[in-house]
């Protein structure tokens, strides 16, 4: 018995979808919503980065206390809170070094408002230099993202 063989055309709602499917995806390769570093500090992400720069020397300078290093440091940990509310940065590994780097500023800081308030002292210089050695961190980190060639 001879078989005959018809190729059969595919449904043409079928073939539709696939070119649709097809045509939004390469669309969206294209789209400018993929989010660079240097995208993301344009858009107000260098301002937390250089606010954050300098709440690690505000804890380094309360580690010798004054009258008002609570006040300092309760802004350091405002601005460590606003640092992590705002938009995440879009590549991780930076990402980890950032948050890395607000957690020891924000323990740096916590130390300074207990220590003042307890009038024994300001922010911890041991705790003070684990968070600028985290923030020097990030800051290779993200001048290598932020420089990088597209």
């Amino acid at each position: 018995m001879t078989l005959t063989h018809h190729p059969r055309r595919a449904p043409r709602g079928a073939a539709a979808a696939i070119a649709a499917t097809l045509l939004l995806a390469a669309l969206a390769g294209c789209s400018d919503d993929k989010e660079t570093m240097a995208s993301w500090a344009q858009k107000g992400g260098k301002d937390q980065t250089v606010t954050i720069a300098q709440d690690v020397k505000t804890v380094i300078q309360e580690s010798e206390p004054s009258s008002r290093s609570a006040d300092h440091c309760r802004q350091v940990l405002a601005d460590v809170k606003a640092a992590r509310a705002y938009h995440p940065m879009p590549d991780q590994g930076t990402r980890t070094v950032w948050n890395e780097s607000l957690d020891r500023l924000d323990t740096a800081a916590t130390t300074c408002v207990h220590n003042a308030e307890a009038g024994t002292g300001g922010a911890s210089l041991q705790e003070a230099i684990a968070a600028e050695t985290s923030y020097r961190s990030f800051a290779d980190s993200y001048g290598r993202q932020v420089n990088a060639k597209p």
